[in-house]
């Protein structure tokens, strides 16, 4: 990487020599729209490019500086609308991708920044081969170089000026215009229909700003004010070529539109700011109705988890209830910044995966769906919440309410491994057929016979159905323990936990290692898994909440 500097800025005369002769330097539309006050000028269309001029005429300025029009015209405007070249700079990031034309850009950003007596400093590397060993796009690696880069630079610019420094790109409105078409086409909601911003915090150090002083105007004007001026500039002919969805958005679909109306792109892009401006209010109720529907599913705290806050949220948990209460423009928001929560980036999340929260939102029986970061959302009892890895144990594990309700895999190492899921929902009417001592209530596998004969332990999967209200929303899985009791008729009559193994001819090598499921207090035991579920338990006509419990062999241990 190659790195050049100019590093002290050198006033000019006020005169340029063009021709052969001395052309005094005079303010020209384009100076006076970032000199002029924001009431006057047609900045006035778009508040936050209002803002993002007074910035560019007020702090130090690296000018984002490619040797284009639109950037050309944006240092001379700068440079105008400041009454000289003082705190500001210009940075030129040679992407290594045309070759000698980029090489020629460069020279062309390094005699434009020395005429003018702006710093200057030039950027050289190896897009093409950085992007394939990251394995990533040419484009998004040129990205994030070039901001990494900028951000150096304004560091710099900031220690040696003081304040905070702004970085200056020559985004215009027809490039808002392209950017909602494109994300129109693509899919977007109200947030990508609001267009580029005209000042922005993408830099790791969030005191550098991004701006972008020339959204209001269009190509036509930045044209325009070059051509009356005489300056000159480089042309990218890859944009003018026929490929890539923005060149054809560009050179083929934005044409076809000015032949409808001349000012087609100025007035998408007015859209978006008009958009932009609906979309903060609804940002902003959304932020408040996420604190409000979200809670930090860490069973060890109580309290909601804000964004922002410094707990982690790849726990946060999704009222349900909450979530469908709100009005249908704010779920598809709220889901959003939820996702965004738990998967630790917006980057990559669409409309499409905010719906996606909303329909699993809307489900009657449990269901979950995967996202980008390797997410996986369950849909629980009374919420969304991010899929666990599965917690291992051997010995005794309590299962609290919580993990109950959001459902729970424990991985058991007690002799053979054993997975038990847990998982609460409304009772339904296949929950519970026949009644009395031996019913099946909803079991399958070997213990659905739920009767104390011979037990051939060849099954690998039993599910069983309770009663969650009257087991007391907690529970424990153990082995066994002498005296461990289960009810096993409906009058109370219990029996210990070696008669039933007894009675079951259950096998002996594997009654220390089977996982039982018990009370929080561990005073009855609820369920033998594939031998006997306690009848204290049972499901009824009367229970409202089902709590389902299944064990799964997973193998020798």
């Amino acid at each position: 990487m190659e790195h050049e500097a100019h590093e002290d800025p050198v006033q000019t005369n006020g005169l340029r020599r063009r021709g052969g002769k001395d052309v005094p330097v005079l303010p020209r539309p384009l100076a006076q729209a970032l000199m002029m006050s924001e009431k006057a000028t047609r900045l006035n269309k778009a508040p936050a490019a209002g803002e993002a001029a007074r910035l560019a005429r007020e702090a130090p300025v690296l000018v984002a500086l490619s040797g284009g029009a639109d950037s050309t015209a944006l240092l001379h405007a700068l440079v105008r609308a400041r009454g000289g070249p003082d705190g500001l700079a210009a940075a030129h990031f040679n992407h290594r991708i045309r070759c000698a034309e980029g090489d020629a850009d460069e020279a062309f950003c390094r005699e434009t920044a020395e005429r003018l007596g702006v710093a200057f400093r030039a950027v050289s590397v190896d897009i093409p081969t950085l992007a394939k060993e990251r394995g990533k796009g040419i484009e998004e690696t040129g990205r994030t170089e070039r901001y990494r880069i900028f951000a150096e630079i304004a560091a710099e610019i900031s220690e040696k000026f003081g304040g905070a420094t702004r970085v200056a790109v020559a985004h215009h409105a027809d490039d808002n215009a392209e950017t909602i078409l494109m994300h129109l086409v693509r899919g977007s909601g109200l947030r990508g229909l609001t267009g580029i911003p005209a000042d922005s915090t993408p830099f790791a150090d969030k005191t550098v700003h991004l701006i972008r002083p020339l959204l209001p105007l269009t190509k036509k004007d930045i044209l325009a004010e070059l051509s009356a001026r005489g300056e000159t500039y480089c042309e990218d002919a890859t944009n003018y070529e026929a490929d890539g969805d923005r060149n054809i958005l560009r050179n083929r679909i934005m044409p076809l539109l000015a032949e409808l109306n001349p000012r087609a792109g100025a007035h998408i892009a007015s859209a978006g700011t008009h958009l932009s401006a609906a979309w903060r209010f609804m940002d902003e109720q959304a932020k408040e109705a996420f604190r409000r529907v979200c809670r930090d599913g860490n069973p060890s705290a109580n309290s909601p988890a804000p964004q922002g806050s410094s707990r982690d949220l790849r726990n946060l948990e999704l009222d349900v209830e909450a979530l469908l209460a709100l009005p249908a423009a704010l779920q598809s928001e709220v889901a959003m910044h939820y996702l965004a929560a738990v998967c630790g980036h917006r980057k990559d999340l669409t409309d499409a995966h905010a719906a996606m929260v909303q329909k699993l939102a809307k489900s009657t029986v449990s269901a979950e769906a995967t996202f980008p970061y390797g997410v996986t959302l369950v849909r629980g009892y009374r919420h969304v919440y991010p899929k666990r890895e599965k917690e291992e144990f051997a010995g005794r594990h309590e299962v609290g309410r919580r993990e109950l309700e959001r459902g729970v895999k424990l991985t058991f190492f007690g002799g053979r491994p054993r997975v038990l899921t847990f998982a609460v929902h409304e009772r339904a009417a296949e929950d519970c057929g026949e009644t009395g001592a031996g019913a099946t209530c909803g079991e399958t596998g070997a213990a659905a016979r739920d009767s104390e004969q011979s037990v051939n332990f060849t099954e690998n999967q039993y599910t069983k159905r309770f009663d969650y209200d009257t087991i007391g929303k907690a529970c424990v899985v153990r082995t066994r323990r002498p005296g461990d009791r289960i009810t096993i008729t409906a009058d109370g009559h219990t029996k210990t936990v070696q008669d039933v193994f007894v009675n079951a001819k259950f096998p002996r090598t594997e009654r220390d290692n089977l996982p039982l499921v018990l009370t929080a207090d561990e005073a009855a035991v609820i369920w033998i898994p594939g031998v006997r579920g306690s009848e204290a338990y049972r499901v009824t006509d009367a229970t409202k909440r089902v709590l389902e419990i299944t064990m799964t062999e997973i193998g020798e241990g």
